[in-house]
């Protein structure tokens, strides 16, 4: 299993995201996450194709609400899935099966998974503490069951002074009061993955 979890972008681990990635891989930008948002598809795609190209990587654009580019999974070697709605995101990757054929792919070791924020959460078991902090009402039919590869659920962004940074601290302190584990990831923080154990990579 290889993975490359953040809270905002590669937030400095450029070398740890290729390593998961694999030199000049080709790797499918998911922008599913800003679905409620058309609007800023467009500069967010631009954005994120730039990041990948400046590390060397083979972009290309995988909306994972059209049939065709859930089957175009096949040929990608990884995935960038960027943040913004959680429920926005898992609405999208369970259209077509995405869902299935991503966590098939990370478990056999035959994809990297890379993403932030919301692309990160949704790796959760259960995306029903999400709700707290992301609408769930961006999507006619919100779906709490993430897909699984993580153990426990994960919060980002938190000790930030932003408004979604206070709200995940708010949250990730009201878990841990109740007992209830989980990754609490701050901004600059990388969770890892080459294959072994999760490890927590600190702010560079």
């Amino acid at each position: 299993m290889r993975l490359f979890l953040t809270c905002l972008g590669v937030d400095g681990h450029d070398d740890l995201l290729v390593s998961v990635t694999g030199r000049g891989a080709t790797i499918g930008v998911v922008l599913n996450a800003i679905d409620d948002r058309p609007s800023d598809r467009a500069l967010a795609g631009e954005i994120e194709h730039a990041e990948m190209t400046r590390l060397g990587l083979r972009p290309v654009e995988l909306d994972l609400r059209e049939h065709a580019d859930v089957a175009r999974l096949a040929t990608v070697d990884a995935l960038w899935v960027r943040g913004g709605n959680t429920f926005a995101l898992r609405s999208a990757m369970a259209a077509h099966g995405a869902d299935t054929v991503i966590t098939r792919r990370i478990g056999d070791d035959s994809l990297g998974y890379a993403g932030y924020s919301a692309g990160a959460a949704v790796l959760s078991p259960d995306l029903s503490a999400v709700a707290e902090v992301d609408d769930p009402s961006v999507v006619a039919s919100p779906i709490t069951i993430g897909l699984g590869v993580l153990d426990r659920p994960l919060i980002p962004h938190i000790g930030g002074s932003y408004d979604d940074g206070i709200a995940c601290t708010a949250l990730s302190r009201r878990l841990a009061a109740e007992g209830i584990t989980h990754h609490a990831l701050r901004d600059g923080e990388a969770l890892v993955s080459l294959g072994g154990e999760l490890r927590l990579v600190p702010r560079r």
